[in-house]
């Protein structure tokens, strides 16, 4: 088939959960003889948009790219008056639309080519609804549209700016069932087909733990985050609890890893060690060498990363506010879930003192991991729906 794929970012660098979502896509299927061309633009940095790869034509593991720049920077102060200003509700669809090009990325020669070029493609997977590439560009073409809307419950969800992108296209892909319910819930989208689907995991490379720890001087016990440091992600608090708990004396040796791109001002502290963006090896060494892997946000449609720490065996510490996370953890028996300090010092004293109940939980989320995230029913199900697509599409 030919299939564009509609991404606000894409390519080396690029850690956004929906970026990683849709490269892992479009380079399998690929692989599996489609003409995947990703329609992206020129961006690596989701807070300002600022144009970074050239423009054009490139190609990237075998799919083709075609970026497009972004016209207009977001500075974040102004945008955050305006972020506050319509999450308030009740301001007009212009207002909201001015918001939402500010949000970004802008990039109207994108729309322009989605509308010139749209039989060039037989389906067209927009990749998460937050942004102006799909807000503004699944409308124009919506006769071959397939969302995949990583959605989550937060304040853009409930803008009627946001309500056509899950009215129109002509299928949906969910990553989980609460997902799907959510999204129902709130937008009323009941009559649109849709499935879920979630992503396919692959266990992240074996053995390399002890050289980390060696590298990093790390001699005790480690917790590890892997993702965007970020507020939004929960990392403050994250960071505030770790704090409290290493003043124990019996856990001053323990040890907090970040892995990824800090988008926060990181508080100095003897156990925490920030790293930044690593390669995937690196990465994997991370993950092999760590007791457990916390991920805090409250808000999420899918973590890939949790999946990925229990595909390695590892068990997850996960933000009990985040519905999916919390359901995940209960059906998988893949770790502790926590709401507070309290519970997070609890979790985290039970995984250090009990390593045979904390073996088990890891095995248990590779085991669940496993049974439910193989890519093969994954790629099946975004081919029957992207060949459904294509034939409504000449009706």
């Amino acid at each position: 088939m030919r299939v564009g794929m509609v991404v606000q970012r894409y390519g080396e660098g690029v850690d956004g959960g929906a970026e990683v979502h849709c490269r892992a896509v479009a380079r399998r299927l690929a692989q599996r003889g489609h003409q995947v061309t990703v329609l992206t633009t020129t961006a690596q940095d989701y807070l300002s948009w600022a144009n970074h790869f050239p423009p054009g034509n490139s190609e990237l593991e075998g799919v083709a790219l075609r970026r497009f720049p972004v016209a207009r920077r977001r500075w974040m102060k102004p945008f955050n008056l305006w972020s506050r200003k319509v999450y308030r509700g009740g301001q007009p669809i212009d207002v909201q639309w001015r918001w939402l090009v500010r949000q970004g990325p802008y990039c109207p020669a994108l729309l322009e080519h989605l509308v010139e070029r749209e039989d060039d493609y037989e389906a067209i997977v927009f990749f998460t609804y937050l942004y102006f590439p799909t807000a503004a560009g699944l409308p124009l073409v919506p006769r071959r549209a397939l969302l995949v809307p990583t959605a989550h419950d937060e304040p853009t969800l409930y803008l009627p700016v946001f309500r056509p992108v899950f009215h129109l296209p002509r299928s949906i892909i969910y990553n989980t069932a609460s997902e799907r319910e959510l999204v129902e819930r709130v937008t009323g989208n009941r009559q649109v087909p849709g499935r879920v689907v979630a992503l396919g995991i692959d266990p992240p490379a074996a053995g390399g733990g002890a050289e980390f720890k060696k590298r990093h001087g790390i001699e005790g016990p480690m917790a590890l985050y892997l993702g965007r440091v970020d507020v939004m992600k929960g990392c403050r608090e994250m960071l505030e609890h770790f704090a409290r708990l290493a003043s124990e004396p019996d856990l001053a040796g323990l040890k907090l890893v970040l892995v990824g791109k800090q988008r926060m001002e990181v508080p100095k502290h003897p156990g925490v060690l920030g790293l930044g963006f690593v390669d995937d090896a690196e990465r994997d060494a991370a993950l092999d060498a760590a007791d457990f892997l916390v991920m805090p946000s409250p808000h999420e449609s899918l973590s890939m990363v949790t999946l990925e720490a229990s595909a390695a065996g590892k068990p997850v510490l996960v933000n009990a506010a985040c519905e999916v996370l919390d359901q995940y953890v209960g059906q998988a028996g893949a770790g502790l879930s926590y709401r507070d300090y309290e519970q997070f010092r609890a979790a985290v004293r039970e995984l250090l003192a009990e390593p045979r109940r904390a073996a088990a939980l890891g095995q248990a989320g590779a085991a669940y991991v496993a049974d439910h995230y193989g890519w093969e029913p994954v790629l099946t199900a975004y081919e029957q729906e992207m060949g459904w697509v294509a034939e409504q599409a000449e009706l």
